[in-house]
């Protein structure tokens, strides 16, 4: 565009022609002008930053009272968990009034089968993953009384059983157990009464029990063998010597127990033959457990047994188990132990319950409690189940 120099060619014309260019008056309004408009400018500049330091100073200020907001919100909840100091509270372990609320995974969870394994983890829910609110139902509201507790069933449904008083109840007051780090304690009269333990199988492989032994374990449930849930078949686990003679040389207490999938009182006789042959070198100071239990997302041989049959079934194979000298144990949830077979027909049999919630419904007596089933502990690669005995079986 030409605007510009056709402006300035003009200009310097009238210029000449009035004898005016070359000085006088108007140069000096020019350059009074040019000072005023100069000064203008640089008072511009000032009141705008002037602006910009209030803002940048509002800012900080803001920052600052955002952070000190929140490391005072860290410490009220450091002071939280502190005064919790790990320990379960009275209000939260009420075993009586819990039901209601109880938000459990009872799903019996030994994946011990040699046919096949089953996965059971459950990852948890990310932070983005809705997790819908369970309303109580009329029958919590009715049977939340403390005469019921609330079982979960394998298909996902639930059932309030009522509690059969004849039955001797188990007297663990929750706010005594101490979890550290995955292992968990009983404290009376502020001692240790309880024993903590592992059971273990194939699934672990090579297991270093003078570092299990190290990170606090006591005793180790052994799995001796197992029947085929669809093939019937019985074998010996292959890891079971070797978990015999590592554990002991650690100075482990061992108990065993045996993975049945037997549909006939002579099929569960050939198991406990099996293990008294098998351990008729070790000194056992746990018990045998008996371990009978649906399979999770298969059918199995033992689904169509009815109540009856299996804890005759049971009873063969702990009656067995006494002959040989050895304390008997069952192993079960609380769906197994109440709904599958009838526990008050085995008398000389103690309880190993299985239950991965803080609190289990369970009412009766227990003398074991795997309490997880992906636990960690060293020298075993892998998670493990854990356990907690509240009897010195050792001592007897």
């Amino acid at each position: 565009m030409r605007l510009d120099d056709e402006f300035d060619y003009e200009y310097e014309e009238e210029e000449e022609e009035s004898g005016r260019y070359r000085g006088g008056a108007p140069i000096i309004y020019m350059t009074l002008g040019v000072s005023v408009f100069v000064l203008i400018l640089l008072g511009a500049i000032i009141v705008s930053n002037n602006k910009g330091s209030k803002a940048s100073k509002g800012y900080s200020e803001y920052v600052a009272a955002q952070k000190a907001a929140t490391e005072e919100q860290s410490m009220e909840e450091s002071a939280d968990l502190s005064s919790s100091n790990g320990k379960r509270r009275a209000e939260d372990l009420d075993i009586w009034d819990m039901y209601p609320e109880s938000s459990k995974n009872k799903t019996s969870s030994k994946d011990d089968d040699d046919d096949s394994m089953a996965d059971n983890a459950k990852p948890l829910p990310s932070p983005t993953t809705a997790v819908p609110s369970v309303s109580p139902t009329p029958d919590d509201e009715k049977y939340n009384d403390g005469k019921h507790y609330k079982i979960e069933l394998k298909d996902g449904s639930s059932e309030w059983v009522t509690i059969d008083n004849t039955r001797e109840k188990n007297a663990y007051d929750f706010t005594k157990f101490v979890s550290n780090d995955g292992k968990l304690k009983y404290m009376n009269d502020g001692k240790v009464s309880s024993f903590l333990g592992i059971d273990v199988s194939r699934y672990q492989k090579d297991i270093d029990f003078y570092s299990v032994k190290n990170s606090g374990v006591e005793f180790a449930m052994i799995r001796v063998g197992s029947r085929g849930y669809q093939t019937g078949q019985v074998t010996l686990d292959e890891f079971f010597v070797q978990n015999m003679q590592r554990a002991r040389d650690a100075g482990l207490d061992v108990g065993v127990y045996f993975y049945s999938q037997a549909i006939t009182a002579q099929e569960a006789v050939d198991e406990a033959n099996m293990l008294i042959e098998a351990c008729k070198d070790y000194k056992l100071t746990y018990p045998v457990a008996y371990d009978m239990e649906f399979v999770e997302n298969d059918s199995s041989r033992i689904d169509t047994l009815s109540k009856d049959e299996r804890t005759a079934i049971a009873a063969a194979f702990i009656n067995r188990i006494v002959e040989a000298g050895y304390k008997p144990m069952i192993y079960g949830n609380d769906e197994w132990l109440t709904k599958r077979v009838d526990v008050k027909k085995l008398p000389t049999v103690s309880v190993w319950l299985s239950d991965k919630s803080e609190m289990p419904d369970y009412p009766y007596q227990y003398s074991m409690w795997q309490y997880s089933t992906d636990g960690s502990i060293l020298g075993i690669n892998g998670s493990v189940n854990m356990d907690i005995c509240f009897i010195d079986y050792s001592a007897q």
